[in-house]
């Protein structure tokens, strides 16, 4: 009798779960080449894919695929895991404005960004009302949405550069406040900006690490040798070290400029980068500093290049290689470096800086293969995100597929052929359109 009821149990357990099983998500990407993230290449490959995570990668032919499965024929493809995006910046309508006067907006950025492949952004700037209220938008649509990390709004100080954005902090008290304000709402990181004092960046690390959640910064005129022995996780720009790079009577003229009027980061920036050594002996000890607390360089070099047809742009593009410059030897001494687009740049079409930054980096030095590994891996481990940025078994299946490789030409990188996030091959014709659709 004890035998029957065991014989029952076990037939209703398997009724009821039988037909979850049975339509349980899989899909096939075969024969492509993949770029796993780490370096290795698999030639001939399929990925296999469960629900919204990678379940296997192996030889074309040699991986089982589940009856039923969705099949992509990627023959003659390229793969690599969704590109993760360190700093973007986009105003979802007037009332979040970035400049101020209500008609920078650009809500169909993210979804642009999405159909070429980045996967993942990490906005640096919005208030996170701000970029929920986005959300709630694509999502009433109907559509899919890139993974949006939020920083919540840039933490400066008095006569900050963008009021519209920032949250300016009195004093160390209100940094500890604001600092956890913002991990409360969700914020998976932190910006700190260049008004602030040494002691408001320091008490913004202090809160952050005692929830583990990274700090990164826009410095330029904030000492960037204290603020990394202070414990900064991250630089965004390689345009931050300057005042590292220079004599101290260069560093404090353009620090009190800046702080007189924030225009003069443009020209004096510029003129302070073109002038400087990043072979020096000064920029020798930053990146020994740099690579002793494994802090992360993110150094959008895009959003600084002046447009290719302009004339009379001699300094900045000076500047312009003096920052790449210094930004590949970081990466060759074995430095995290990530990419971040900025958003929009000169240089690219609306949805392709992502691509145009990793081209800085290769032009200036870095191997396709670095540049892949930096708008991937590396910006995982940047954000302390530990389900993205490699395709392995138990990954998020965020993949994009090329119609060539970008370890031949980096630039084929903007060839984007299919973008697959967490197991879904999104309809990119669909995304395009309704993107366009959003534009005010």
């Amino acid at each position: 009798m004890r035998a029957a009821r065991v014989l029952f149990v076990l037939g209703w357990v398997m009724a009821v779960f039988a037909p979850l099983a049975a339509q349980e998500r899989w899909l096939a990407i075969e024969g492509g080449t993949v770029f796993d993230g780490t370096g290795a290449v698999h030639e001939n490959a399929t990925v296999l894919v469960r629900g919204d995570r990678v379940e296997r990668i192996g030889p074309a032919g040699q991986v089982e695929i589940p009856a039923g499965a969705q099949r992509i024929d990627a023959s003659g493809k390229f793969l690599t895991p969704g590109f993760i995006d360190l700093h973007f910046h986009y105003s979802p309508g007037p009332h979040a404005s970035i400049d101020g006067t209500g008609t920078d907006a650009s809500p169909e950025l993210p979804l642009l960004f999405l159909a070429n492949g980045v996967t993942t952004l990490r906005e640096m700037g919005q208030w996170i009302a701000d970029n929920e209220d986005w959300l709630g938008t694509v999502e009433a649509r109907e559509l899919p949405a890139p993974r949006l990390l939020y920083s919540g709004p840039i933490l400066d100080g008095f006569n900050t550069a963008y009021p519209t954005i920032s949250r300016v902090l009195l004093d160390e008290t209100d940094a500890r406040m604001a600092a956890n304000e913002l991990m409360d709402r969700g914020a998976t990181s932190l910006k700190v900006y260049f008004r602030l004092s040494l002691a408001q960046v320091a008490a913004v690390i202090e809160e952050a690490d005692r929830r583990n959640v990274p700090v990164h910064g826009h410095l330029e005129i904030v000492d960037p040798v204290a603020a990394i022995r202070l414990g900064l996780d991250g630089i965004e720009h390689t345009r931050s070290l300057g005042r590292a790079l220079v004599s101290p009577k260069r560093a404090e003229e353009f620090r009190q400029a800046v702080l007189r009027e924030s225009i003069h980061r443009g020209a004096g920036g510029f003129a302070l980068w073109a002038a400087l050594d990043p072979a020096g002996p000064r920029a020798d000890a930053l990146i020994e500093l740099m690579l002793e607390r494994n802090v992360n360089l993110d150094g959008t070099l895009a959003v600084f290049e002046p447009e290719f047809s302009e004339e009379d742009r001699d300094v900045q593009w000076a500047a312009m290689r003096n920052m790449a410059a210094l930004t590949v030897r970081y990466a060759k001494a074995g430095g995290p470096v990530t990419m971040g687009s900025h958003g929009v740049v000169a240089n690219a079409p609306a949805g392709l800086a992502f691509q145009r930054e990793m081209e800085t980096h290769v032009e200036a030095g870095m191997t396709a293969a670095e540049t892949l590994i930096a708008a991937t891996r590396a910006g995982a481990e940047a954000l302390r995100l530990t389900d993205r940025g490699t395709l392995a078994h138990g990954m998020l299946a965020d993949i994009v597929l090329f119609d060539a490789s970008p370890l031949e030409d980096i630039a084929n990188a903007r060839r984007v052929h299919a973008v697959i996030l967490g197991g879904e091959v999104l309809d990119r014709d669909r995304l395009l359109a309704t993107a366009d659709g959003l534009v005010p």
